[in-house]
């Protein structure tokens, strides 16, 4: 008999969680997250209770980190699986219904209404699309937008919806982290572009990345390399400055956090590879 689920979610009533930041990526940055792990890597607690029976969605891209200590969602979600499996679920069933779409769009333009309006004016009046755009996005009160803090696209569909909100949101800058080479190189091979405003961050470690970016090297995309101080060539990278050599949440010189917000390298478009120290 399966085991019943400790948290139990009705999918007709889910509805939508976003998150305006944390203590890594700071309070400017809104984020979307779905339910790490798989239908072959279920979360559970450590005295053997299942939290949700809804897989994750990290589909095949799971295996070589579902495992405690290796993946900061997986720890996560059973940390603080009070708040963060009710809603991780609850946006992973609306993602797979298709409602997610509507709800987003829905969200966004009621944050940044009055930047659309006003973008959607001046650029009928002839002003420069740049200076437009600018002013609009200092009128946005959603100016940043992580994808996938937890959990990671299922198949290329869904990077595609991500891609049309993007462009129909120009005023916000989104940015995403992704292991799922197979949807970006559907999405490439069809000839699709991506957004001004999306930035692609492949996720590479001990070179699986490689054959992907190897032969999509016309994109250039961002990479976003983990560093287990295992491979010497990646510790002779940019690193990423919110994390220590040690693996802790690295402090500016005032003693507050270095987050997200602050650096944005991950949220512009450099086509360069950035290593983050395991943590």
């Amino acid at each position: 008999m399966a085991q019943e689920p400790l948290y139990k979610i009705d999918a007709a009533n889910a509805r939508l969680h976003l998150s305006k930041g944390n203590s890594k990526i700071g309070d400017g940055i809104w984020s979307f997250s779905t339910l790490p792990g798989n239908a072959d890597h279920m979360l559970f607690l450590k005295d053997g209770r299942l939290l949700t029976d809804v897989p994750g969605t990290c589909s095949k891209y799971c295996d070589g980190c579902a495992r405690d200590g290796a993946c900061y969602a997986w720890r996560d979600a059973k940390l603080h699986h009070n708040a963060t499996i009710p809603a991780w679920t609850e946006n992973t069933l609306l993602l797979r219904s298709g409602r997610l779409w509507d709800e987003l769009e829905t969200f966004l333009t009621l944050k940044n209404g009055k930047a659309e309006k006003y973008l959607s004016t001046v650029l009928r009046c002839g002003l420069d699309p740049d200076i437009a755009l600018r002013d609009a996005r200092a009128l946005a009160t959603v100016k940043t937008f992580r994808i996938h803090v937890s959990g990671e696209l299922e198949d290329a569909s869904q990077l595609r919806r991500w891609n049309l909100l993007a462009l129909a949101h120009p005023e916000i800058q989104f940015g995403i982290y992704t292991k799922n080479y197979d949807a970006l190189a559907e999405f490439l091979d069809a000839g699709s572009d991506f957004a001004p405003n999306l930035v692609v961050n492949v996720s590479e470690w001990h070179g699986v990345a490689k054959p992907f970016l190897e032969k999509y090297a016309w994109a250039k995309l961002n990479v976003f390399v983990y560093d287990d101080h295992v491979e010497p060539d990646v510790a002779k990278l940019p690193h990423c400055p919110a994390v220590t050599k040690e693996g802790r949440h690295a402090k500016l010189p005032d003693g507050s956090p270095m987050t997200c917000d602050r650096c944005g390298r991950c949220y512009r478009k450099t086509g360069e590879r950035t290593a983050v120290h395991a943590h």
